[in-house]
C-alpha cells in the first residue's frame, strides 16, 4: 500500500470504530497496556502478549485481548531467544487478533533487556510489518546499573525492532528516574509505565480525540511515522502570558530527549490542547510552530537552512485548567547517522556509584587471659595432703596424736630405755 493509497482510504478506516491498537508485550508492555486501560483510552484497542500466564491474569484488559506467548506460561527466563521462540509459536494468535479488530495502526509497548519483551516484540512487528500496519514501538531501556548484560541484551533488541517498524521511540528508565527524582520502588515503576502509555496515549488521541479543531487526522500521522525510522516524543503543559514558549522549552529540556535533539527532523507533529475552543488565540498557536520550528530547523555544509515539516493540530480537553496549555510534540526522519547517536551515544563519564553511609568500626581487639593450671587427676581430686611439705616435716607419732609416756624405772635395774625403744629410735624415720 503507498502512502498516497492510504490518504484516499480514510474513509475506509474512519468507518472502523477501533482501528488503532496499543500491544503490550512482556511485563514491562503489560503494565504500560493496564495504565492505559486505567486512563480510560478512547478508541483505541488494549492487547497484551506475554510468556508468563500470572502476569497476564493481573491485567483488567478484556480476555480474548490476551495472548500467551508459548505453551507452558512460565515466562522467557530473561532468555531473549526464548521469547521470540514462544511468540513465534503463538503468531497465528497474534495475527487472528489483528484482523478480528481491523487493526491498522499498532503501538507496541516493551521494556527492553529482560526476555519477552526484547525477543518477542521484534517477531511480532515483523508480522505487523507482513500485514501492512502502521506499527510504532515504544520502549524502555534498563538502568545502567542493572550492568552490562541487559544493556547489550537491549541494544540487540531494538536494533532488531527496529528493522520492521515504522516508527521507534526509545525511553531511558535512568531519564524516567531522573525527571521524577527519588522515589520509593513500586512509584519508580509505576512512574516509567506511566511515561509508555502516555507517550502511546498521546499521538493516538491526536487521531482519535472527538474534540478536534484543527483536524489531524490519519493520514497526516502516516506522513509523519511511516518508515520514518527513530522518533522523539515529548509532552508538556504549561499556563501564564509565556505559556507557548514555556511548553516547547520544558519538552526540548525533558531528561525524557536523553541525548536527543529534534534538530535536523524531516517531519514535526504537534498537538495543541486547552481547556475550552476559545482558550488558544491564532497567535499562540503561531508562536508555538515558531518555537518548535526554532529548535528543529538545521544548517547543510553550505550554510543553507533546512526547515522542518510541521503537521499540526488543536484539541479541546475540559479536564486542562482555565490557563492550562498541553503540547504534544512528536519529531521524525532524522538521518541514519542521528540515529545511532541518539540511541546508543555513550556517557560521557561512567555512571558515578552510589555513595553508601560509612558506618565506623572499632577495631576488635583480644585480650588473652592465662588459664589457671588443673591437675590430670581421674575421679574426684583428694584434698588429705594439701599441705605436703608440712606433712613431710611432721614425724609419724605427732601426726597421728599418740603421746609418749617416759618408761618408769625398774626397781634394781639402772636402765631406762627398752629395747624395743632403742630399735625404733634408731631407724631412720621414713619422712626423714
Amino acid at each position: 500500500m503507498t502512502e498516497y493509497s492510504i490518504i484516499n482510504d480514510i474513509s475506509s478506516i474512519k468507518s472502523v470504530s477501533t482501528p488503532i491498537m496499543a500491544m503490550g508485550v512482556g511485563g514491562a508492555g503489560g503494565n504500560a497496556i493496564e495504565h492505559m486501560w486505567q486512563m480510560n483510552i478512547e478508541g483505541v484497542n488494549l492487547a497484551a502478549c506475554n510468556t508468563d500466564q500470572d502476569d497476564l491474569d493481573k491485567l483488567h484488559i478484556p480476555e480474548e485481548n490476551r495472548i500467551l506467548l508459548g505453551s507452558d506460561g512460565l515466562g522467557a527466563g530473561n532468555n531473549a531467544n526464548a521469547g521470540a521462540e514462544k511468540a513465534t509459536e503463538s503468531l497465528d494468535a497474534v495475527r487472528s487478533l489483528f484482523a478480528a479488530r481491523q487493526t491498522k495502526m499498532l503501538f507496541l509497548a516493551a521494556g527492553m533487556g529482560g526476555g519477552t519483551g526484547t525477543g518477542a516484540a521484534p517477531v511480532i512487528a515483523e508480522l505487523a510489518h507482513e500485514l501492512d500496519i502502521l506499527t510504532v514501538a515504544i520502549v524502555t531501556t534498563p538502568p545502567v546499573d542493572e550492568g552490562p548484560h541487559r544493556t547489550e541484551q537491549a541494544r540487540r533488541g531494538i536494533e532488531q525492532l527496529r528493522k520492521y517498524v515504522d516508527s521507534l521511540i526509545v525511553l531511558s528508565n535512568d531519564a524516567i528516574n531522573e525527571l521524577y527524582g527519588d522515589l520509593p520502588l513500586q512509584n519508580s515503576f509505576d512512574r516509567a509505565n506511566d511515561v509508555v502509555a502516555f507517550a502511546a496515549k498521546g499521538i493516538a488521541e491526536i487521531v482519535t480525540h472527538k474534540n478536534n479543531l484543527v483536524n489531524v487526522d490519519f493520514a497526516d500521522v502516516c506522513t509523519v511515522m511511516r518508515g520514518s525510522g527513530c522518533a522523539i516524543m515529548g509532552v508538556a503543559t504549561e499556563s501564564g502570558e509565556d505559556r507557548a514558549e514555556k511548553v516547547v522549552d520544558r519538552i526540548i529540556t525533558s531528561p525524557l530527549f536523553g541525548n536527543a535533539s529534534i534538530t535536523g527532523a524531516r517531519d514535526v507533529l504537534i498537538n495543541i490542547s486547552v481547556a475550552s475552543s476559545d482558550a488558544l488565540t491564532t497567535s499562540e498557536a503561531r508562536r508555538v510552530r515558531n518555537r518548535v520550528q526554532h529548535y528543529a530547523k538545521s544548517e547543510d555544509e553550505n550554510g543553507n537552512i533546512k526547515y522542518t515539516n510541521i503537521i499540526w493540530g488543536m484539541s479541546v480537553k475540559p479536564h486542562l485548567g482555565e490557563n492550562d496549555m498541553e503540547v504534544i510534540v512528536v519529531a521524525t526522519g532524522f538521518s541514519t547517522d542521528n540515529y545511532s547517536q541518539l540511541l546508543f551515544k555513550a556517557p560521557e563519564t561512567d555512571p558515578s556509584p552510589v555513595v553508601e553511609e560509612k558506618i565506623e568500626v572499632a577495631p576488635f581487639k583480644r585480650e588473652v587471659s592465662p588459664i589457671a593450671p588443673t591437675s590430670n587427676v581421674i575421679g574426684r581430686p583428694s584434698r588429705n595432703f594439701d599441705d605436703i611439705e608440712a606433712m613431710k616435716r611432721t614425724p609419724a607419732w605427732k601426726a597421728h596424736g599418740v603421746t609418749l609416756t617416759p618408761p618408769t624405772a625398774v626397781k634394781g635395774s639402772t636402765t631406762t630405755t627398752t629395747k624395743s625403744q632403742a630399735e625404733e629410735e634408731s631407724t631412720p624415720s621414713l619422712f626423714g
